[in-house]
Formats: C-alpha cells, sequence, structure tokens
C-alpha cells in the first residue's frame, strides 16, 4: 500500500512538472506571436502576467505536495482527497488563477486513475 501512495505522488509531481513546461512553451509562443505583429503589446503583456501567475501557482501547489505525509492516510484514494483539498486550500489562499486548480485536479484523477489500473491488474 505504500507503494502506490508513493507512486502517486512521485507521477503527480512529473505531471505537474510537465505543466510547467506547457506553460512556458505558451509563454514563448505568444512572444513568437508579439514579435511577428500577431497580438498588440497589450494582450500580450495581459497573457504575460496570467501565465506568470500560473507559473508560480503551479510551483506553489507543487510545493504543498512536500509538506504532506503520505503516511497518514490510509489508502491513495485518501491521499489523492487530501492533496486535492491542500490545493485547492493553497489556490484560494494565494488567490492563484482558477486554471491553477483546474489543471492540478485534472493532473491528479488522471494519477489516480493510473495508479488504481496498473495497481488492481
Amino acid at each position: 500500500m505504500p507503494e502506490r501512495k508513493l507512486l502517486f505522488m512521485k507521477i503527480l509531481k512529473a505531471e505537474l512538472e510537465d505543466c510547467l513546461e506547457d506553460v512556458e512553451d505558451l509563454k514563448n509562443l505568444y512572444e513568437r506571436r508579439l514579435l511577428k505583429n500577431d497580438v498588440t503589446n497589450y494582450v500580450y503583456n495581459e497573457n504575460e502576467a496570467l501565465l506568470k501567475r500560473e507559473l508560480n501557482g503551479i510551483r506553489k501547489a507543487m510545493e504543498s505536495l512536500d509538506d504532506i505525509d503520505i503516511n497518514t492516510y490510509e489508502n491513495v484514494d485518501t491521499l489523492a482527497a487530501a492533496v486535492d483539498a491542500v490545493i485547492q486550500k493553497k489556490v484560494l489562499e494565494y488567490e492563484d488563477p482558477e486554471a491553477v486548480y483546474q489543471i492540478a485536479k485534472r493532473k491528479l484523477l488522471k494519477v489516480l486513475r493510473y495508479v488504481n489500473e496498473r495497481t488492481n491488474q
């Protein structure tokens, strides 16, 4: 059982790191669009500001995972519920964009499904 919880946390962190890369790619795309005059400075600055907030929010969500003691949870499902609550609380506390929670929640559910399917075979 501890292996499942450890696997869940390890994969979730990797998935969130992948999201950071995706947001960075979006920032680069917006920058290229600005250079090609596809967007105005105003639109670029608005998008960049939002993406920076999302990056910071995802980073803070990832950091909050390090504070969770997986041994206090009975199984991977209760751990996932606790992780979800922690991330949601952090997003509200730091007034991060709602997308941060939605991204993390989607990844959390994906990883939970994978871990449950993989270990039930």
